[in-house]
């Protein structure tokens, strides 16, 4: 601590004003963090128990799948309160703006989320992002789908329907793709 100025007598102990208004100021931020912790918490359990019900019977056919796939969306979304985006004034207001994070954070830890998923060298030595129907969805949803040509995974889903889905976001080239015995799609705007 900075400019320590304890004097003890027998039954008393007395700091600074400065060390106390910085123990002050450091408790404030801790509560702070905890009470986001929590808001956090809160949000996530209902954001899953609402993604739970509106799949109602089709989840606990696949739940730890679905499970999975939820968790994945929760950190997009969860990167997205943390800017300050879709929440409401009133929480806003409670944490201060400079609480959140700026546009460059939030891309860096974007493209942390991302580097993590799985790829493909296709034979003209160009590295493709393998996304799932469901990341594919989510990301584009919010806005933050980057890729013009990648690799989908459609998860057993209607072939002819994911691909009407895809094509409704702007992909016109779909070409249908085998890996290790798995069927994909590679999706592009423009042709490959």
């Amino acid at each position: 601590m900075k400019n320590k100025d304890i004097s003890m007598s027998d039954d008393e102990v007395t700091y600074s004003e400065e060390e106390i208004d910085e123990w002050i100021e450091r408790d404030s931020e801790w509560k702070d963090i905890a009470d986001w912790r929590a808001y956090l918490l809160a949000r996530r359990q209902s954001y899953i128990s609402d993604r739970q019900r509106s799949m109602g019977q089709d989840y606990y056919s696949s739940s730890a799948q679905w499970d999975i796939i939820f968790d994945r969306e929760w950190l997009v979304l969860e990167e997205r309160l943390s800017m300050g985006l879709g929440l409401d004034e009133e929480v806003i207001d409670r944490f201060g703006q400079e609480f959140f994070k700026t546009d460059s954070e939030l891309l860096a830890e974007l493209n942390d989320l991302t580097e993590g998923l799985e790829t493909e060298e296709m034979e003209d030595n160009k590295t493709l992002t393998i996304y799932t129907f469901e990341d594919f969805l989510m990301l584009s949803n919010q806005g933050i789908f980057r890729d013009n040509i990648f690799i989908l995974d459609p998860q057993r889903k209607w072939r002819k329907k994911v691909e009407e889905i895809i094509r409704s976001y702007g992909y016109r080239y779909i070409e249908r793709m085998n890996i290790r015995g798995e069927n994909y799609l590679v999706v592009s705007k423009e042709e490959y």
